[in-house]
């Protein structure tokens, strides 16, 4: 059953295509505006009250031309759907231009906007990605505007949190592929049964995503789980999940080149339930991000230290593309074992879980 899934934003994809590492996805960072700051949130510091105005759409496409390898485009901030000026001016255009291409798109929201924000760019969308790592109402009205100088009443943002659950039921009931992702540390793991149900059930998503909490930016301070108590809870969660609903684990930390039999046996687990798939990352392999207001492009929005690498007005994607792969971090994480497809780990999970290992083909962990 799995294999019927396709995952678009799979990093394997293009080594069976291309036969190596290639650049297939560009997440563009859109906005620095959110109507919110959570405590963990990875991107917290970049945010800002006013917005820039970005570049020239038409120097962006130029430079999206010479990518003739493009499947996948992500949109990012910020909450990149927060005014309907960016929409019209930041990412319709954008959007636009991947459904001419034949390119998926996805954008990462908070989903706690009016309808009418998500009705403008639902015809050209694949993917609305969610993140849903709340608790419960008074967790995500405390810790939602944690960062925020000036907090909204308790009133509006317990309507925002209504507003997460209607959205994803309405657009999804609607036609459109909502994915909810939950970030695993100190705080989710308890309430992640609950979580699930309620991805299920009250926002009808399509698919429940899961990935290890980045401890960067705002979320640097919060507590992220072990490698132990991290098996046993994706083992748990694949004993009461809907049979129904797609569960990505995303940069899942356990590769079967392990020689611990407890990471073989929950890999085999997954394998064996169904509408189940582990993703070979994105980041740091067949994706850059792009910041439209400056031009910088970087391994992703969050990922290493954030540097970039050059700038489209200087330089094209595929140029900047082979200057990361040219790095040592790059090196570091350029594993290929093509007899279970697995890439190894991306830059983030190996700082976090793995930072003596090596992650390079023909070694063993």
């Amino acid at each position: 059953m799995n294999e019927k899934i396709i995952d678009h934003w799979e990093a394997y994809l293009d080594v069976e295509k291309y036969g190596k590492l290639t650049l297939s996805n560009i997440e563009f960072t859109t906005t620095n505006l959110c109507n919110m700051r959570c405590s963990h949130c990875a991107v917290g510091y970049t945010l800002t009250s006013k917005e820039l105005d970005a570049l020239p759409v038409e120097d962006m496409i130029r430079r999206l031309d010479e990518v003739e390898t493009l499947r996948t485009m992500s949109f990012t901030g910020g909450e990149p759907l927060l005014t309907k000026r960016g929409i019209k001016h930041n990412l319709l255009p954008l959007l636009k231009y991947a459904k001419s291409r034949g390119i998926k798109t996805q954008i990462n929201s908070n989903l706690t906007l009016p309808m009418s924000h998500y009705e403008l760019v639902a015809p050209y969308l694949d993917v609305m990605h969610i993140s849903h790592n709340w608790c419960t109402e008074q967790e995500f009205v405390e810790t939602g505007f944690a960062m925020m100088d000036k907090t909204p009443s308790i009133e509006y943002r317990s309507q925002l949190y209504r507003n997460i659950f209607d959205n994803a039921k309405e657009l999804s009931n609607g036609g459109m592929f909502v994915s909810a992702e939950t970030m695993l540390n100190r705080n989710t793991v308890p309430y992640l049964r609950k979580i699930h149900e309620e991805i299920v059930h009250e926002m009808n998503c399509k698919r429940h995503e899961l990935h290890p909490m980045y401890a960067s930016d705002f979320a640097e301070n919060l507590e992220t789980i072990g490698l132990d108590e991290y098996r046993d809870v994706v083992s748990e969660l694949l004993d009461y999940k809907d049979k129904d609903i797609w569960l990505l684990l995303g940069t899942l930390p356990f590769y079967k080149c392990s020689a611990d039999t407890r990471d073989l046996d929950l890999l085999a687990k997954i394998e064996q339930t169904p509408n189940t798939t582990v993703r070979n990352d994105v980041d740091g392999r067949s994706r850059m991000n792009l910041n439209i207001f400056t031009g910088d492009v970087s391994v992703s929005d969050f990922a290493d230290d954030g540097a970039a690498l050059g700038n489209i007005l200087t330089s094209s994607l595929n140029d900047i593309y082979d200057k990361w792969l040219s790095t040592n971090i790059s090196k570091n994480i350029n594993c290929h074992c093509p007899a279970v497809k697995c890439l190894g780990s991306n830059v983030i999970v190996k700082n976090m879980y793995y930072p003596n290992k090596e992650f390079i083909s023909g070694s063993v962990m």
